[in-house]
């Protein structure tokens, strides 16, 4: 009987195992850590990360809604700012400029600097995250007008408390040596509107100290500009002297009653005051020309010259006024030899300032005395001057030898008839007072000195014997000091 193969071939046929069970669990592990992964990115892209601070505020894990209303409040809650200069100082509150802080732009923008997608390394390295809102004028808002109205009643209350005298609210201080401003100064330039607007601009900023400065003024005008040109003016001092010796110093006291300030804060230095100054009080106290003076001779003798003669100090007031103006524009200190049109030997006030060399005539004791350089005696004489009861006296004061002649004719002035009052033939002249009056011999005198003057004296001239004449007219040179007193 023929069998059958059938059976015997599915019997024998081998049995087959999946593979695909292992990519299974793969690919479910996979999902599963991705959608964690994706979970997180959605996570921190509306919360904040661990260990992370936000201009300094700790929002760790705070979402950002949270974020949104804690910098809403934060931002302006007790905002205070003091608004200074310009002469007014005043507070402003948030309240006071209806300030706000849009919270949630800035948790959004702070937000978005955090890497979300990155969040499995930043958490795996434990990192502080430093955030910030940035620019805060960017999500500030504020009501101006009450910027303005705080503004214009500090600009009020500094003008009320002014007694208006000083338009322009810079005066000078004599305890300080200097210009200062009074508050009404700046205050009373304020551009209001610009000022308002910088405020603004610094409140947007969260500022809380608020200087206004000179862009906040009217025109440009700068009191502290002007403070600086004025003040400069007043350090300009000018040190004088003559002679090398210091006379006085032209100070901040006295430069300020020669400046002006305009109402448009200008300034000006008056030269015609300075002038006037230096022509005036400064040649007072320098002058001497024409000055009583007292002295003491060489030889101990105090004696005192009455005021007269040519001889002293007598600044040129104009140019020294002139030199002043120009240092004092320059505004540096310095020292200045006062110009001159006569000098003397030594400034000194009331006494002698001209050389040891000099002529000594004492009318009272009808003697004159020559002192040489170291103050010896290198000539004297005994004299006639002036007869005092027919109105000839010899005049008084500090004079000089002004010409010497040799021999000299000497002529009177012109008697009624127009003819010479006197005509008299001299060996030695050596004029004084020009030369109307001077030393020489007289020719018809026998005796010299002691009352001769009260009843036979000169007509003015200082009479001398041939000898003495002679001795004087080879000692004396022209510039040689003669004093004459009683």
């Amino acid at each position: 009987m023929e069998q059958s193969t059938h059976g015997a071939h599915f019997a024998s046929k081998p049995e087959k195992h999946s593979s695909r069970g292992p990519i299974i669990v793969l690919s479910i592990a996979f999902a599963v850590i991705f959608a964690i992964y994706l979970g997180g990115v959605a996570y921190f892209s509306f919360f904040f990360m661990p260990s992370t601070t936000l201009d300094g505020q700790d929002v760790s894990l705070m979402s950002v809604n949270d974020v949104a209303t804690s910098l809403s409040t934060t931002k302006v809650s007790g905002w205070k700012a003091t608004v200074s200069g310009d002469g007014v100082s005043f507070d402003l509150a948030a309240a006071d400029v209806s300030l706000a802080y849009d919270g949630e732009a800035a948790a959004r923008a702070a937000i978005a600097q955090q890497r979300p997608w990155a969040w499995p390394v930043e958490l795996a390295q434990g990192k502080d995250q430093s955030l910030s809102t940035g620019d805060a004028s960017t999500y500030v808002s504020l009501d101006p007008t009450g910027i303005s109205t705080a503004l214009a009643n500090a600009v009020s209350a500094v003008a009320a408390a002014d007694d208006g005298t000083n338009t322009t609210g810079i005066s000078y201080d004599s305890e300080k040596k200097a210009y200062v401003a009074s508050g009404t100064a700046q205050a009373n330039r304020i551009n209001q509107a610009s000022a308002t607007q910088t405020i603004a601009e610094k409140v947007r900023s969260l500022a809380t100290s608020i200087e206004l400065g000179d862009e906040s003024l009217q025109g440009g005008e700068s009191v502290d500009a002007a403070l600086s040109t004025a003040n400069a003016m007043l350090g300009a001092t000018v040190t004088l002297t003559l002679g090398g010796t210091e006379v006085t110093t032209v100070d901040a006291d006295l430069i300020s009653q020669w400046v002006t300030i305009g109402d448009d804060l200008s300034i000006t230095l008056d030269q015609d005051a300075i002038t006037t100054w230096a022509k005036g009080d400064l040649s007072a106290k320098t002058d001497s020309v024409g000055t009583a003076r007292t002295y003491t001779r060489p030889d101990g003798v105090q004696e005192s010259v009455a005021a007269g003669g040519v001889y002293g100090w007598s600044i040129n007031g104009i140019e020294a006024a002139q030199d002043i103006y120009r240092n004092i524009v320059s505004g540096s200190p310095t020292t200045l030899e006062l110009p001159c049109y006569d000098s003397a030997a030594t400034y000194n006030p009331g006494g002698q300032d001209w050389p040891t060399r000099f002529i000594d005539v004492d009318i009272s004791d009808q003697h004159a005395i020559f002192f040489d350089s170291d103050g010896s005696v290198i000539w004297e004489a005994d004299i006639v001057t002036g007869q005092p009861n027919l109105n000839r006296s010899t005049t008084q004061g500090t004079w000089t030898i002004t010409n010497k002649q040799s021999p000299s004719t000497l002529v009177g002035p012109n008697n009624e008839s127009g003819n010479p009052q006197w005509v008299s033939h001299v060996d030695f002249w050596m004029g004084v007072v020009g030369n109307l009056m001077g030393f020489h011999n007289a020719p018809w005198r026998s005796a010299f000195g002691g009352d001769i003057y009260l009843t036979n004296g000169s007509h003015g001239c200082i009479n001398l014997s041939y000898e003495k004449g002679e001795q004087l007219y080879s000692l004396c040179n022209v510039g040689d000091v003669v004093i004459i007193h009683e």
